[in-house]
């Protein structure tokens, strides 16, 4: 469950019966996250040995992609995720390949500046086995290639593809969950890991009493956050997106570090205002002032920010009017789709 797969789901569903045949080569969940239920209706096949961690497992998961690719014969490898790409731009083929980041490493605080360095290593020396890169917004593409991973003319900046979401019944959903109906709700959806700084909405909680925070998905630092016991503070584990965003006053974003946010753009999408910090890509999904609010990487203003964005909402429907139509013009599905297609065929030639 996530950004990645949504956008991966959302481009195979869209290039379904088209001019290209797909296959996805899929590893396994790491622990404590779930897997989204999109998979059963994508073409795929599993590869047991693949995870997210660095393992002795590799070299297997290496040699059945390299199974994987003699037996598909595809005309063109695309790899998603560091892992994936590595494996993908490490075996001998004859045709093009392209990588995608859908963030980057370099600001998270789960690698330390010694990996960091070394993913940087890696990367720089499979650029000449890339023949584009795929970064979801300009920003992405800039941060990378300052530390000179590829050049400028090797990317293509193209934004993740959203569908239309069908919201719940808000009323319904507060009952369901035990929130009043009153206060306004500050939603949380993503992984309960030290970039994502869950440890930041907490202390949101403790400094505005009067809002409730609803923080959905799971990870290693779920337990922990769950357990310092603030009456306004919600862990609800994972939750269906509709109805998160049909709750939400307003979309909370805490991370050091992003590339382009899918829950973001869906909270636009659904005509919810956005308050995030300015890393990354959001400052491309969020117009500051206009659709919701960002503030620096350290965090420092996230609660004003929140009061502000509030105020404006419970004032006027003109933000959440200006959230829905932005996002609905910039992210959509069709648009992605078209943009890998142009870019598969140029590439074949």
């Amino acid at each position: 469950m996530g950004g990645t797969a949504t956008y991966i789901a959302n481009l195979l569903e869209g290039m379904s019966g088209g001019a290209f045949e797909n296959l996805l080569a899929l590893g396994r969940v790491p622990e404590g996250e779930i897997e989204d239920p999109v998979v059963k209706s994508l073409p795929v096949r599993r590869i047991p040995e693949l995870s997210r961690e660095i393992s002795l497992s590799d070299r297997a998961a290496r040699k059945k992609f390299e199974g994987m690719v003699s037996e598909f014969k595809p005309d063109l490898i695309h790899s998603h995720t560091f892992k994936a790409g590595v494996i993908a731009r490490s075996i001998a083929f004859g045709g093009p390949r392209v990588h995608t980041f859908h963030g980057h490493h370099l600001y998270d605080p789960e690698f330390g500046r010694f990996k960091v360095g070394v993913m940087n290593l890696i990367e720089r020396s499979l650029v000449k086995r890339t023949d584009r890169f795929i970064a979801v917004g300009e920003r992405v593409r800039d941060e990378l290639v300052e530390v000179g991973i590829g050049s400028k003319e090797m990317y293509r900046s193209i934004a993740p593809g959203i569908k239309e979401i069908r919201l719940s019944d808000r009323a319904q959903v507060l009952s369901q969950l035990g929130l009043s109906h009153e206060r306004p709700v500050i939603v949380w959806l993503g992984r309960f890991t030290e970039v994502k700084r869950p440890d930041r909405v907490v202390d949101l909680a403790r400094k505005l009493p009067k809002f409730q925070f609803v923080m959905a998905g799971g990870g290693e630092l779920e337990g922990a956050t769950k357990g310092v016991g603030l009456s306004n503070l919600h862990c609800l584990g994972w939750q269906k997106k509709e109805d998160m965003w049909a709750i939400a006053d307003v979309g909370l974003c805490t991370s050091d570090s992003e590339g382009m946010p899918l829950s973001l753009i869906e909270a636009q999408m659904a005509g919810v205002p956005v308050v995030s910090t300015n890393v990354g890509s959001v400052s491309e999904i969020v117009a500051d002032g206009v659709t919701g609010r960002l503030v620096p990487r350290s965090g420092e203003g996230l609660a004003e920010a929140i009061e502000e964005v509030v105020k404006k909402s419970q004032s006027s429907n003109e933000i959440k009017v200006s959230s829905q139509e932005r996002a609905q013009r910039l992210f959509s599905v069709e648009t992605m789709v078209e943009a890998h297609e142009k870019l598969y065929r140029e590439l074949l030639g």
